[in-house]
């Protein structure tokens, strides 16, 4: 009893450090308290001690934080330990360095909006087979295209129209400089979603095929091809309104894969 009490005056005599140090040596868990009562400060509710034992061993001290600002950053530091949870992608540490070293991006002008969202006829003439069903089934939606008609029946109509086009994408916009970034970008993404485009091509030559096109499977098949167009349609729509806006559309699928073939 008289040793306990010795090492306990002795304790409260030490600094904080020491304290912690000797803590976790003789195994009374002052290190995870001191973790505990800095979350408890930082998040404004108890959190359990053994929460944080296989994280860094970084503190945060109650009171030790000026604002609520420094607290995150602090705990970011502290406890994130390359947790993907406060991970960033280049595109979000591209724009804060722009937005630290006070950069504001202009945005495109008219002629620029209109040459970028041109190229997005190409993804939506090669996905307009997967809507036969679609406009089986909602044929008023149809008289939506008719605009496109006369180029629809010349695109279909000369052979190797879909390579020329897609060549002509990539060598004369993509990889013509002249061109700004944001026309390029949206050529890109405009040639990766009609990329895309070969899986359910692949799919319906080797897996539907062979299925009988009655009941059930039927249904399977009709499922597919309206999944197929809507997404098409989706992402043409979205990619012209945001072209037209002046924004950088993120089709779902390819954007990161034209942030990365498209240089600044």
């Amino acid at each position: 009893r008289m040793n306990a009490l010795k090492r306990s005056s002795t304790m409260a005599t030490m600094p904080s450090t020491t304290r912690t140090r000797t803590g976790a040596v003789g195994g009374t868990g002052v290190r995870r308290d001191g973790r505990a009562r800095g979350a408890r400060a930082l998040f404004g509710r108890p959190v359990m001690a053994g929460a944080f034992a296989g994280l860094p061993s970084r503190r945060i001290a109650a009171g030790s934080c000026s604002s609520s600002r420094s607290c995150l950053a602090s705990s970011r530091r502290g406890f994130a330990g390359g947790s993907p949870l406060f991970a960033t992608t280049p595109a979000m540490a591209t724009s804060q360095r722009l937005r630290r070293a006070g950069v504001v991006r202009a945005k495109p002008d008219f002629g620029d909006r209109i040459i970028a969202s041109v190229p997005y006829l190409l993804p939506l003439l090669d996905g307009l087979r997967y809507g036969r069903f679609f406009f089986k089934e909602f044929p008023q939606t149809y008289f939506l295209l008719a605009p496109l008609q006369p180029l629809i029946k010349v695109y279909y109509t000369l052979p190797f129209a879909s390579l020329v086009v897609f060549f002509a994408l990539y060598y004369g916009i993509v990889n013509n400089y002249n061109f700004s970034r944001f026309v390029r970008y949206n050529a890109m993404q405009t040639i990766l979603l009609d990329i895309l485009l070969i899986v359910p091509s692949l799919v319906e030559n080797f897996i539907l095929r062979d299925i009988p096109k009655t009941g059930t499977y039927l249904q399977v098949y009709v499922s597919f091809y309206n999944f197929v167009w809507l997404y098409v349609l989706v992402c043409v729509l979205y990619g012209v309104a945001a072209s037209l806006a002046g924004e950088k559309a993120r089709l779902p699928g390819v954007a990161d894969a034209a942030d990365r073939q498209v240089p600044m």
